[in-house]
């Protein structure tokens, strides 16, 4: 149904309709629309911040590419990339939803930059800086995949990851 109407164009009747739950079974857990859409966005991005924290619980240095394998790496056939950039789009005008994306969104960019730690402190000029800066720059980077994915389709998960890898990785 997000699919079809969007996430703005979804009303709470029309999940009662088709999931086929009562609108009480919803609203007992759910108190509007905008709860069930922050829950469901956490959910897109909850498993992703746990694999990103298992990385640095690993005996590895973990690099900005690992990263980006983990963030990108199982998306092909995963729940629809088009719903999680219309949260995003919501999210540019739905304050609630804002709010939960971006602590969301600060949870994962924390892990990341625990994970690349070893790592950063391996690089000339490196370290706790460079770690949150790369951070950053890795959801970033993600991001821009999945927008472009839903809107062109250019390059296959795989195709990024090899190409950004090239591109970023000093000869």
């Amino acid at each position: 149904m997000l699919l079809r109407n969007g996430v703005a164009d979804t009303s709470i009747a029309q999940i009662v309709e088709e999931s086929g739950l009562s609108a009480g079974a919803i609203y007992v857990n759910f108190e509007n629309k905008a709860e069930l859409a922050r829950y469901i966005a956490s959910r897109l991005l909850s498993w992703r911040i746990e694999a990103i924290g298992g990385l640095a619980h690993q005996d590895i240095i973990c690099t900005p590419a690992d990263v980006m394998h983990v963030l990108l790496g199982t998306l092909d056939g995963e729940t629809p990339l088009t719903v999680m950039l219309q949260f995003w789009g919501e999210a540019t005008v739905n304050p609630d939803l804002h709010d939960v994306l971006t602590s969301q969104l600060e949870v994962m960019r924390a892990a990341i930059e625990h994970a690349l730690e070893r790592w950063a402190d391996q690089q000339v000029d490196g370290g706790p800086e460079l770690a949150a800066q790369v951070s950053r720059a890795c959801i970033i980077m993600c991001q821009g995949f999945l927008a472009n994915r839903c809107l062109f389709g250019w390059l296959t998960v795989e195709e990024y990851l090899d190409t950004a890898t090239r591109a970023l990785t000093p000869n």
